[in-house]
């Protein structure tokens, strides 16, 4: 069967009309595309302008303000838990809520106890003072921008209870742990400062307490003498007068020895005499470079207490170890229980 030939001709105006067929495709889409960008950049213009011209109008809205009480008499003390902030009604044009909406932190407003016109009522324990809000609106006023018109306060009232104020002095309580690192230790005590602080506050808060503790720490890696900044943990109701003590860590390389000492008896008679087997005890220990030549065998003492032998099993007596030189850390010491005979 023939084929039948191609005509050039017509191949080259197949190709011209699908040429043309593209290139009105692509002017349409463009055309469309700029339509709908010139669509979105209006729709965004006009909703811009509304937006601006919403702002410029008045609103009512509720807002809270921290507030904080000052100038309360030295003698007295706060024990309620008083109002920590007030829902202001407020007018004012959208500009100044939306930027004072979008403020991270608002500062609180301030009340001075003393100023205002308070009613007590007489008699009672603890002093209940009261306050209308509404009465202190203007003074309110004048800690916001003029911009911002307050219609309004809640709570109404405000109530504060107030007692006299007791001090003491509690010693302050370490609550840290150290670590440190490899052939290093502490060399003698710790030193606060101060070692403690005045506390004030009601009556019935304090009169039980006898310290503070410092937060919880711990501190790792010491390898030299050093100086710790430590806040001392907040009691509800209570002032400190500092919040924080500074704490001195004595830190020095150590060497690790032993020492035998004679074991001595203590609470017996005259008329008997206690022979222990062995007589002494070897005492391990660890000490400080410095402190390394003081070590002497008088600087220990370890003990058997003859009053314990009847509740001690067998013909055991236990060894205590009542005198160790500060700057020293026993690490171990053997035999912690000893045989013994009584001669008369």
């Amino acid at each position: 069967m023939d084929r039948k030939a191609e005509n050039p001709a017509d191949k080259s105006g197949m190709s011209s009309l699908q040429g043309k067929l593209l290139k009105n495709r692509g002017s349409i889409k463009f055309t469309l595309n700029r339509r709908l960008l010139t669509f979105f950049f209006f729709l965004l213009l006009s909703v811009l302008f509304w937006f601006l011209t919403a702002l410029n109008k008045d609103y009512e809205t509720i807002i809270s303000y921290p507030i904080r009480y000052i100038k309360i008499p030295r003698e007295l003390v706060l024990i309620n838990n008083a109002t920590k902030q007030l829902d202001l009604n407020v007018k004012s044009r959208g500009f100044a809520l939306l930027r004072l909406k979008m403020q991270t932190r608002i500062s609180p407003l301030v009340l001075d106890v003393n100023s205002f016109s308070l009613n007590t009522v007489p008699g009672k324990s603890p002093i209940i003072l009261y306050l209308v809000t509404n009465l202190i609106i203007e003074k309110l006023q004048q800690q916001l921008t003029s911009e911002i018109k307050i219609n309004s306060v809640i709570p109404d009232t405000l109530i504060l209870q107030l007692t006299e104020r007791y001090t003491k002095t509690a010693a302050v309580k370490l609550n840290i742990a150290l670590e440190f690192e490899r052939q290093h230790m502490q060399v003698g005590k710790l030193k606060i400062t101060p070692d403690s602080v005045s506390v004030s506050g009601p009556e019935n808060f304090i009169d039980t307490l006898s310290s503070v503790s410092t937060i919880p720490k711990k501190i790792t890696g010491l390898r030299k003498n050093t100086e710790l900044e430590l806040d001392l943990v907040p009691i509800d109701k209570l002032e400190f007068s500092t919040q924080e003590v500074v704490v001195n860590v004595p830190v020095e390389k150590f060497t690790e020895e032993s020492i035998k000492i004679p074991i001595e008896v203590i609470n017996i008679p005259d008329s008997l005499f206690l022979r222990t087997f062995p007589t002494s005890i070897e005492i391990t220990y660890r000490v400080g470079l410095s402190d390394y030549k003081k070590v002497s065998e008088h600087m220990f003492m370890a003990v058997l207490d003859y009053s314990t032998k009847d509740s001690s099993i067998g013909n055991k007596l236990t060894v205590y170890l009542v005198k160790v030189p500060e700057f020293v850390q026993v690490t171990n010491f053997y035999p912690k229980n000893v045989e013994y005979i009584i001669e008369k």
